[in-house]
């Protein structure tokens, strides 16, 4: 049980963030007493991690953690992405992160103009690390996790292959500068992507929070529309097993909201099924919006729980990576429920 002040702290930090026992104890011994741990950044380093949590939202592999990542680590003027290790047996062997994350996170125009990856990102291989950066920013994301000559390998890979589907490369044709096509991205209206940018990069710097629900199977997110007040609709479906009905979700969305650790959101909608019997509904959907109106967006948490026959089907299906699942789940102390006013 943890019991200083340091100790809770770092195991916040821990079901916040994901990191290692001893990384979270480090950074709060390091931190002053009562600092924010993690805390809003820039406007610039903002609005990147907001394009890379929408990149990442919806993976095309196959992933053991949510969204592939292990942990973040995250500080006011940068941001670390730990991904996970490609699995040693996977169904396809050109599932791997680098080649995926190539494709998802580098920007492409199609013949439209319509920039996919990150606007005005370009990755540099820095002191053994793959550091994504926005040209003209101080803004940035490591990607831990990934090898640096299998990543620039990937790169390539996934640059020849879009050539011939007639995309223009937007980072490898000018790596220093903005591409024509990228520039009406640069500075985007306070709408959209922008305005919503605190609630895609909150999400990000709190992903460890989706394994407090119970066991991870599987989690993806997408923008559903645009809000009255100018912001993003978002909705991400974390769906998990050996979870704590209502309390796990309601946890979740408490932590989500908890002062000086989540986002300054409230619970504005609910639609619990957790009293239904089992194979009636699996979904609980709860909205999130934000305290303040200067702050526009939504977010709308779908939490799946799956039992009975679904879930054998999942277990049998491939009882190797339900096994690596079941390691990740984040228990929560009583006390933090007591914290959060759930017991």
């Amino acid at each position: 049980m943890k019991t200083t002040a340091i100790e809770r702290r770092a195991e916040m930090l821990r079901l916040y963030t994901g990191l290692p026992w001893q990384s979270a104890l480090r950074r709060v011994e390091a931190a002053a007493p009562g600092s924010p741990l993690i805390q809003q950044p820039d406007a610039d380093q903002l609005l990147l991690e907001a394009r890379v949590m929408d990149a990442l939202a919806w993976r095309r592999i196959t992933t053991v953690h949510p969204w592939g990542i292990k942990y973040v680590d995250p500080s006011s003027d940068r941001l670390l992405i730990r991904f996970e290790a490609d699995p040693v047996e996977r169904p396809d062997p050109d599932e791997t992160q680098a080649l995926e994350l190539a494709a998802a996170l580098l920007p492409r125009a199609d013949e439209y103009g319509d920039v996919s990856g990150v606007p005005g990102a370009r990755t540099r291989v820095e002191d053994g690390q793959v550091v994504l950066r926005v040209l003209d920013t101080s803004a940035s994301v490591t990607l831990l996790g990934l090898d640096p000559d299998e990543w620039l390998r990937a790169v390539d890979v996934q640059d020849q292959h879009l050539a011939t589907e007639e995309m223009t490369l937007c980072h490898r044709d000018m790596p220093d500068r903005w591409h024509p096509a990228e520039r009406p991205y640069r500075r985007p209206a306070r709408r959209g992507t922008l305005a919503s940018a605190w609630l895609t990069s909150g999400l990000l710097r709190r992903v460890g929070l989706i394994r407090t629900l119970g066991v991870p199977l599987a989690v993806t997110g997408w923008l559903n529309c645009r809000e009255r007040d100018g912001g993003e609709r978002w909705i991400i479906d974390p769906t998990f097993a050996e979870g704590h009905g209502a309390t796990g979700h309601r946890r979740l969305m408490a932590l989500l909201a908890a002062p000086g650790w989540g986002l300054p959101v409230t619970a504005s909608d609910e639609h619990c099924n957790c009293h239904l019997p089992p194979g009636y509904s699996d979904q609980c959907t709860t909205t999130l919006t934000a305290l303040l109106a200067e702050r526009p967006g939504a977010l709308e948490v779908r939490t799946i729980q799956r039992h009975g026959d679904r879930l054998k089907q999942i277990q049998e299906q491939c009882p190797s990576l339900y096994t690596a699942q079941q390691r990740l789940a984040l228990p929560v102390p009583a006390w933090v429920d007591r914290w959060l006013k759930l017991g």
